[in-house]
């Protein structure tokens, strides 16, 4: 089995290939979650309308998000894992960013804590550059070019496209209902059929690095409760808020099954109205990490790899 380094959450520059870091080895696995309140919206609740107004609301609205430039967005994952093969584990990742759409540019904080070990990291991605800020350390880095492309591609729809992600929820279909709560359209779906671990699975890629996991494991997944909720302004037709919240057990080791708590939230703001996205001086003159980001051997004498910002030593000689 693929085994992902446990201790370093930021180190991995996606959405969440944040996450990915906690895919099991042997008896380890990954985390799982913890499940904040879904976002809802204020005011008297109207009866649920037809799957069918359900999924035109929805395409209406990635058409709208398609328009937008730019937005700011908030991203939260929580998970917990327990019981099987697995150690016990609680991860939590909070990203705070901005976008901008063509060419895409994204200006991220991301704070995360694993079993009370905590990290913060801020990072900035323009096309053929990714720039990487510890605060700790007060010291910018940056990525080789082919390095900040790969990057690019693990970012979540979630943060970088709206309109697909809405189109992904689209697929759950008939089980999507439609309410009204004050000035919001709010779709609802709560399942836990063939469609619900079709559409975790696709979640569960960004948020464990599913793909990386042995064929057998990947297979075990069994969907026990799926709830998707997003709320949508209905003046703009745009998100304004989601919720993905599921619990389910995964063999890391076969007839061992764990549980797994896991949300994936977040929000949208500001669409066409966020200040302009700057890289730092200090950012665009840093040296170069381009080392291989997950090979802890890889060591060029220099800053070797991200993975380094964590040692002081590297930075400060």
């Amino acid at each position: 089995m693929k085994c992902h380094h446990p201790s370093r959450p930021w180190a991995a520059i996606g959405l969440l290939a944040l996450t990915v870091l906690l895919s099991a080895c042997s008896n380890e696995a990954p985390a799982a979650s913890g499940s904040p309140a879904p976002p809802s919206a204020t005011g008297t609740s109207s009866p649920a309308q037809t799957p069918m107004a359900a999924l035109a609301l929805l395409e209406e609205a990635a058409k709208a998000a398609e328009n937008i430039s730019n937005y700011a967005y908030t991203l939260h994952l929580s998970q917990d894992l327990s019981g099987g093969a697995a150690e016990a584990s609680h991860l939590q990742v909070d990203n705070e960013g901005k976008v901008e759409r063509s060419p895409l540019r994204i200006d991220q904080t991301v704070t995360s804590e694993m079993d009370g070990e905590k990290s913060s990291l801020r990072a900035i991605l323009e096309p053929g550059a990714y720039y990487v800020y510890d605060p700790d350390l007060t010291e910018w880095g940056k990525l080789a070019k082919d390095q900040a492309d790969q990057v690019a591609e693990t970012l979540s729809d979630y943060q970088t496209n709206p309109a697909q992600a809405l189109r992904e929820i689209a697929k759950l279909g008939g089980g999507l209902s439609l309410t009204r709560q004050g000035e919001h359209d709010v779709l609802r779906y709560e399942g836990s059929g063939p469609e619900a671990e079709a559409f975790l699975k696709r979640v569960l890629e960004g948020t464990l690095d599913l793909g990386s996991l042995d064929e057998q494991v990947r297979n075990s997944v069994d969907v026990k409760s799926l709830t998707v909720i997003v709320t949508l302004d209905d003046a703009k037709r745009l998100p304004v808020a989601y919720s993905i919240a599921s619990e389910m057990t995964i063999e890391y080791e076969a007839g061992k099954p764990s549980k797994l708590l896991q949300t994936l939230s977040g929000t949208y703001d500001k669409a066409d109205a966020i200040s302009p996205i700057v890289v730092p001086e200090a950012a665009k003159q840093a040296p170069e990490l381009d080392a291989p980001i997950d090979d802890p051997a890889a060591d060029d004498g220099n800053l070797g790899s991200i993975d380094d910002l964590e040692d002081p030593t590297v930075l400060n000689p």
